[in-house]
């Protein structure tokens, strides 16, 4: 059974039967931010790390599956009518509504057709900018004058993944927010940097900063009471749970078209303001969409192949490469299988990931070597799981820390003993170092003075030899 179809021409693959039987995710965001989301709008949002410094709230492996996410909803004023954008979350029949979702080089765009009204969400973080878009656009089809409300919804997150989903008590009090000048404010009182805002390029006819005044009771998002009476309460509160929801009123005569951005973002309410005053401007949003299609036609122009086979072509020449970079960029411990509760990097999987991209992204490649070198303990073996930034002399901010009483751990309590040590951990670091020097011609490399985990220093090429020491001491009976 087919559910979609590669556009190569777009990079774009296409998935015109959104009854999928699991989630097809696409990762937004190439360098600080990134969402995870999937062909119906489901996913989260977060900012460097998705264990502790999430955006927006995500419960995995759940019923309804993929919940909650990045919606927008459009109601029809005058019969009641609701339906959203995406084919989740009011799941309207499908022999009634046309969705479709185009997952793209790190953007995604859900369409719907339904009841004379073609609607597009196209979701992308711009490159320079920590900021999700959401670009909306609707168009009246239906031959006759239509009054029409447009909402938009995401929950808030706590920031840790584990005060998403533990110790209530506590959670609950931890976060704050307000609605002034357009922009709702969330407000994580126990960290210093903990604010994000949503906005729009519109001000909004209501707005909703607490899930369950917008949700409701007995209500989820499949249909909400805000969207269901069409008003807003304009809630928000110290303590409680929060969300981003703003409304805007429209009238649309037949064949008129309008745009909406709704902006989510990291940081306090002046930079709301800041990227609203950018961004309401739709020049800047179609530039921003352009620079980010340019970034990925740059990357895989680098390797392109044409053989026999058109499957191997698509592959090699898009997605694989953009399936690397993404793990590069990102770890393998943001998605729907790893959501987060993990973070830093797998040494292994690390290892693997750089080999694929020095000829694309040499920086990041390099860096992510650099971390892992880093993370290799003088004995010669890497430390499986591990966050970078304990092992990094230059970095001040360490990570997360609770905001209850848990002790801080030292950084010799992340260096484990043999017992907990994969054999083949940084045996796969020593081919990644290899097809970054043969790509980039840096043999300098190798004499660059790099830390162990646990104390002293060594060249790039006294680490490599030692992994292979240590390999070749940690041999069974069998050899």
């Amino acid at each position: 059974m087919q559910y979609g179809h590669f556009d190569n021409e777009k990079r774009e693959y296409v998935i015109d039967r959104v009854d999928l039987p699991t989630s097809w995710t696409n990762y937004l965001g190439v360098k600080d931010m990134c969402a995870v989301v999937n062909h119906t709008a489901g996913g989260y949002l977060f900012y460097k790390s998705p264990e502790y410094h999430r955006i927006t709230r995500f419960r995995g492996n759940a019923v309804p599956m993929d919940r909650p996410g990045h919606y927008v909803y459009v109601r029809d004023d005058e019969t009641g009518e609701f339906w959203s954008i995406s084919w989740q979350p009011v799941g309207k029949p499908l022999d009634q509504a046309k969705y479709t979702c185009r997952h793209g080089l790190s953007y995604t765009t859900y369409s719907c057709d339904y009841q004379g009204i073609e609607a597009e969400q196209t979701l992308f973080i711009p490159i320079d900018d920590p900021v999700e878009l959401w670009d909306v656009k609707l168009k009246n089809e239906s031959g006759r004058k239509r009054k029409l409300s447009v909402y938009s919804y995401c929950e808030l997150s706590f920031h840790h993944i584990e005060m998403d989903n533990k110790n209530f008590q506590m959670s609950l009090y931890a976060a704050g927010s307000s609605f002034e000048d357009g922009i709702i404010e969330h407000d994580l009182f126990y960290e210093e940097f903990g604010y994000q805002y949503f906005t729009s390029d519109f001000k909004p006819d209501g707005y909703d900063c607490l899930r369950d005044k917008f949700i409701g009771l007995y209500h989820t998002e499949d249909n909400p009471v805000a969207v269901e009476r069409g008003e807003m309460s304009g809630s928000s509160e110290k303590g409680g749970n929060h969300c981003g929801a703003l409304m805007r009123r429209l009238e649309l005569e037949p064949e008129e078209e309008t745009r909406l951005i709704f902006l989510l973002g990291e940081g306090k309410r002046e930079a709301g303001r800041a990227m609203r005053a950018k961004y309401s401007d739709h020049g800047a949003v179609d530039r921003a969409y352009s620079d980010l299609r340019a970034f990925w036609d740059d990357k895989c122009s680098r390797l392109q192949i044409q053989t026999p086979d058109e499957g191997m072509n698509t592959l090699i020449n898009t997605w694989t490469l953009y399936q690397a970079e993404i793990n590069v960029m990102f770890s393998r411990f943001a998605s729907f299988i790893e959501v987060g509760g993990r973070t830093g990097l797998g040494y292994r999987d690390t290892a693997q990931d750089a080999m694929t991209v020095p000829h694309s992204n040499p920086e990041k490649c390099r860096q992510r070597l650099v971390e892992l070198l880093r993370g290799l303990v003088s004995a010669g073996y890497g430390l499986h799981l591990f966050q970078p930034e304990w092992f990094d002399p230059d970095t001040e901010v360490k990570p997360f820390k609770s905001p209850t009483v848990v002790p801080t751990p030292k950084v010799s309590d992340m260096i484990h003993g043999l017992e907990d040590t994969c054999s083949d951990d940084a045996l796969w670091l020593i081919a990644s170092i290899v097809e970054y020097v043969k790509e980039t011609g840096e043999y300098g490399f190798f004499d660059e003075i790099i830390t162990y985990a646990d104390g002293g220093s060594g060249t790039v090429y006294e680490h490599m030899k030692k992994i292979l020491d240590f390999s070749a001491k940690q041999i069974g009976a069998h050899g």
